[in-house]
């Protein structure tokens, strides 16, 4: 095969499963998701919070909490970010090696140095030190609730017991290497318990009681066997267990029954043999699965027998695992940790979004797929592909057509059976260039056609209707094949010149155009509808004839400009535009085309995401899904979709394959809400169990709290409220905390509420509060107060009448007096409030932004760019050698040099661009508008402009002294789900590069 076509069957089979299954295995003739897809992953690394991206250790709490350990110290998921968590006096700092949750609620962790600490009722407390000078290397916990045992494993086994550590009497051997895991066995028929030692160096031990314990032997050919890490039991039937052994160097090995079975890179697939983690994983079908977590990355032990690697959108995944951890989120569903060198990884064991490939993702991804039933009762799923040939899985494997397989072209733009006598029929593909052809074997083979062949035209297979196909070129017309011989009908004022879809209903074949609406075809002539059916002007996509609820026949049709548009064609002859009921409100107008899945609901393909709408009353019910779904990307492909016999749905997308099963009909529950800081005047408390009192009526409130849903936290929202304080609630925020900098006095009922992505409320925490009164605020004080006012008022007022009316004149001077001063003030400050403004946001030496009105001009101009789609430039421009320029002549010679540096980029702005001082003599040009050949002529005339700056006739020591400049440019189309900071990042490596090519020259950033 050559190089090419092994390099692309390997990005296939890594995103989705091996290229082949293993020798002997049951191959599933349904395709099976569970084995040839992959649901979304989120990452977590030191951008979201973590203290080091290295995670050596995850726990989940039983109320769902998730808690991580890293190298620089422990942490803890708060929303969608991390929150360090030092513990008393910074002790959890450090390195993390393990971490363990226990039934009732605890936390445990075991540190490098300072021993084994535990969370309870939100307060540390240091459990000692096991092994004296060694280190802990795991936690281990084993039963349920009140009879879970305890266990810490490295330089030795100890179990805690009644808060004390009780080491566990090993052989010397064993003891002479350190530990890094155990399993424990149940006693059961007449066997004693079983302890297995998993050690480093002496290798695997069985203790069957405290004084019989013996080396076991890992038999088979392979590389060593004496270094374990990871241990796990599997339970199987009639109560006995599986041992599955994790290696150093050994690779993965399994006990079942009595007898070994051994996986490494000499006999599997098995990305490495050095593995530090093994889970355990029960598959939403009822089966299991190993997970491996290796020197090279995740790996997955499939029901066949072969090992996978993991979803190929997520790098870390192939990077070094050091932990995995399973739990469920709130809704009960499956999810696995995976704790790597470079940050921690969630993915979801089920959900509705399968990955399938990523076929053609340096294109235009999948233009076509097809699903079907072969003639041995299997299935078999085809994937058409923009450069990437045609891809067919079927029966456990890959296969991929290319032009040398026969085909006209690597860009497949449709695929259609067609009947031909056989069980199957024919599979026809249309190509780029124009050009059909027919599977034949192994290999395709061109059909001759009348129309010509060129690079801009591609041919469309849109109806195979009996004999006859229908299909469609990009400019020369619709092309109709007979049964004998092909047919174009070229394009005119009333025939169109390119069609998307086709279908018969009747008599009729109809086709979604581009350029002239809807057409009708009957008894070879055709029939335009526009604008006299209440059509707009639009280019029409996909079209699906999907019936409404009274069973009439509507055509459903995607569009450009105009969103979904239906037209009721009961009367062929005079079909009509359906409004009502009205659809959803689509984020864009760009649709690409629906079906309905097998639940009924309506799956809408747009350019931004696909859309599920579910009929719901008079309206629908709408869900959206993206990337972090699940979709490979959020623009599908017109002409890419197929819902299979199941209901599922299969969509191409500009990023490659995804698969959709309808998640089953039931009501999701509500998250556990957890209050999980509260500080008072800074310092903070346990959370009370009944009223927490003020010390003071001044004091401060600060609350932390999180909606433990376990998926889509950065959707949660947040809303606290003082319900008896006379302050309506809020609006709902994504911050997870809030202060009060005072409560009013008296007995107040704080709520805190929560809803998660799906809107589903959580049941809201009320936090009792008693604020103290003031000394003034007391019954005996208001009373003499009262007394002290009445006396002081009838004063008052005696004198107050004999001096009325010469203090009235006096006050009316006084107050136009004051009110003068006033005004002068006022407009003093005015003034001095915008020269404050100016300056901290002006450079003072070049008279250009600073970097704080830099990086807010860059954020405005990235959120509008990434709305209006439209493109953003930004330049980097460093003066060469200007150290040793300010060595030679002086820092007053150099700062005048780089004034004049700064007038010149400011002169030379383009209309809407903006100069700012980054630091240094480098300055940062933005470009809004501007694509990289645009900015690039405006760095280029800088530099050319900076080369040949004039003399300082106020220093003539430096006339003729001409200074460079190197520039880097970068511009792109930004993402709202990137950050800008991307953008500099990659302006800067230019910059680089440009000092690197020789310096006063302009770089542009690669894509």
């Amino acid at each position: 095969m050559p190089a090419k076509h092994i390099a692309l069957a390997a990005l296939l089979c890594a995103s989705a499963l091996p290229c082949t299954a293993a020798a002997g295995a049951a191959v599933p003739k349904d395709l099976d998701l569970q084995r040839m897809g992959w649901l979304p992953s989120e990452v977590y690394d030191v951008g979201e919070g973590l203290p080091d991206p290295t995670v050596n250790a995850i726990a989940t709490l039983p109320n769902g909490q998730m808690w991580f350990g890293t190298m620089r110290g422990l942490a803890r998921q708060s929303g969608a970010r991390m929150q360090a968590e030092p513990g008393p006096d910074g002790i959890l700092s450090g390195a993390i090696l393990d971490l363990a949750a226990t039934d009732s609620g605890d936390l445990l962790a075991a540190t490098d140095a300072r021993g084994i600490w535990r969370l309870r009722d939100g307060t540390w407390s240091a459990l000692g030190v096991p092994f004296g000078k060694l280190r802990v290397q795991r936690l281990r916990l084993f039963g349920k609730g009140k009879l879970q045992r305890v266990f810490a494993i490295g330089g030795g086994v100890a179990e805690l017991v009644d808060g004390r550590w009780r080491a566990l009497a090993l052989p010397p051997a064993v003891r002479a290497g350190e530990q890094f895991d155990i399993a424990l066995e149940a006693a059961r028929d007449g066997q004693p318990e079983t302890l297995w030692v998993a050690s480093y160096g002496p290798g695997l031990y069985r203790c069957a009681g405290p004084r019989d314990c013996s080396a076991v032997t890992i038999p088979g050919p392979g590389p060593r066997t004496d270094e374990i890490r990871s241990l796990q039991l599997q339970p199987m039937a009639a109560g006995r267990a599986s041992l599955w052994v994790g290696m150093q160097g050994g690779g993965v090995a399994r006990l079942q029954d009595g007898a070994w079975t051994r996986w490494h890179i000499g006999n599997s697939t098995l990305p490495s043999d050095f593995v530090a983690d093994l889970e355990v994983v029960p598959t939403p079908g009822g089966d299991t699965e190993v997970w491996a977590g290796t020197r090279s990355g995740l790996a997955i032990l499939r029901g066949d027998g072969s090992w996978s690697g993991a979803d190929p959108r997520v790098s870390l995944l192939r990077e070094r695992v050091r932990t995995l951890a399973s739990t469920r989120n709130s809704q009960g569903v499956p999810v696995l940790w995976v704790g790597t060198d470079g940050g921690a990884v969630r993915s979801p064991l089920q959900g509705p979004w399968h990955l399938v490939s990523t076929l053609g993702k340096h294109g235009n991804g999948i233009w076509s797929l097809r699903v079907e039933r072969a003639a041995d009762g299997g299935k078999r799923l085809w994937l058409g592909s923009d450069g990437d040939g045609l891809a067919r899985y079927e029966q456990g494997r890959w296969r991929i057509h290319r032009t040398a397989d026969g085909l006209p072209n690597d860009t497949v733009r449709s695929l259609l059976r067609v009947p031909d006598g056989s069980a199957e029929g024919a599979l026809w593909v249309g190509t780029w260039g124009g050009h059909v052809a027919r599977l034949q074997g192994e290999r395709f083979v061109e059909m001759p056609t009348p129309w010509p062949k060129q690079d801009s035209e591609a041919l469309s297979l849109l109806l195979a209707d009996r004999d006859h196909v229908w299909g469609s070129t990009r400019q020369q017309g619709i092309v109709h094949w007979d049964g004998r011989q092909w047919h174009l009908l070229p394009p005119g004022p009333a025939a169109p010149a390119r069609a998307y879809a086709a279908l018969r209903h009747g008599d009729d074949v109809w086709f979604s155009t581009s350029d002239k609406g809807l057409a009708r075809y009957r008894n070879g002539q055709w029939r335009l509808f526009r604008a006299d059916i209440g059509l707009p002007e639009d280019a029409l996509y996909d079209m699906r004839l999907i019936a409404d609820g009274t069973g009439a026949p509507l055509l459903w049709i995607g569009s450009k400009q105009h969103g979904l548009l239906r037209i009721d064609i009961r009367d062929p002859d005079r079909p009509r535009l359906v409004t009502r009921p009205a659809l959803p409100v689509l984020p864009v107008s760009y649709v690409y085309g629906v079906v309905r899945d097998g639940r009924g609901d309506l799956m809408v393909c747009t350019d931004y995401g696909v859309f599920s709408w579910r009929r719901s009353g008079d309206g629908y019910l709408s869900t959206a899904y993206h990337r972090e779904d699940g979709l490979p990307h959020d623009e599908c492909n017109a002409n890419a979709m197929q819902v299979d016999e199941h209901g599922r749905v299969w969509i191409g997308t500009v990023g490659g394959a995804a698969v959709y099963t309808p998640p089953e009909a039931r009501p999701r529950q509500p998250s556990p809400l957890l209050l999980t800081r509260l500080l008072v005047d800074g310092k903070p408390l346990a959370p009370p169990d009944g009223v927490l009192r003020l010390p003071r009526p001044d004091s401060a409130l600060e609350l932390e709290y999180d909606l433990l849903s376990g998926d889509k936290e950065d959707h949660s929202r947040y809303r606290v409220t003082l319900v008896n304080g006379g302050i309506e609630a809020g609006d709902w925020q994504a911050a997870n905390s809030h202060h009060f900098a005072r409560l009013p006095s008296g007995s107040r009922v704080v709520r805190i509420e929560a809803r998660d992505a799906s809107g589903i409320a959580a049941t809201p925490i009320e936090l009792r509060i008693e604020v103290p009164q003031v000394w003034w605020r007391t019954p005996g004080a208001r009373a003499l107060q009262v007394l002290a006012a009445l006396l002081l008022v009838w004063g008052l007022l005696k004198l107050r009448e004999r001096q009325l009316r010469h203090r009235e004149e006096q006050l009316l001077g006084m107050v136009k007096e004051r009110t003068a001063q006033l005004q002068k003030r006022e407009s003093e400050l005015r003034g001095a409030n915008d020269e404050l403004r100016r300056l901290s946001y002006t450079d003072p030496l070049t008279g250009l932004g600073n970097r704080r009105r830099l990086f807010e001009t860059l954020d405005l101009h990235w959120r509008d760019a990434a709305r209006k789609r439209s493109s953003l430039a930004l330049l980097l421009i460093d003066l060469d050698h200007f150290k040793r320029f300010n060595d030679a002549h002086g820092h007053l010679a150099g700062d005048a040099r780089l004034q004049q540096v700064a007038r010149i980029v400011q002169s030379m702005l383009p209309i809407g661009a903006s100069a700012a001082r980054y630091g240094g003599e480098e300055l940062c040009v933005l470009l809004p508008g501007h694509d990289n050949a645009a900015a690039m002529r405006v760095a280029e005339r800088m530099r050319n402009a900076i080369a040949v700056l004039p003399a300082d006739a106020a220093l003539p020591e430096i006339e003729g002294i001409t200074v460079t400049a190197s520039i880097g440019v970068a511009a792109c189309i930004p993402g709202l789900e990137q950050r800008p900071d991307v953008l500099i990042a990659r302006a800067d490596r230019a910059l680089y590069a440009a000092k690197a090519a020789g310096r006063n020259r302009v770089e542009l950033a690669l894509s």
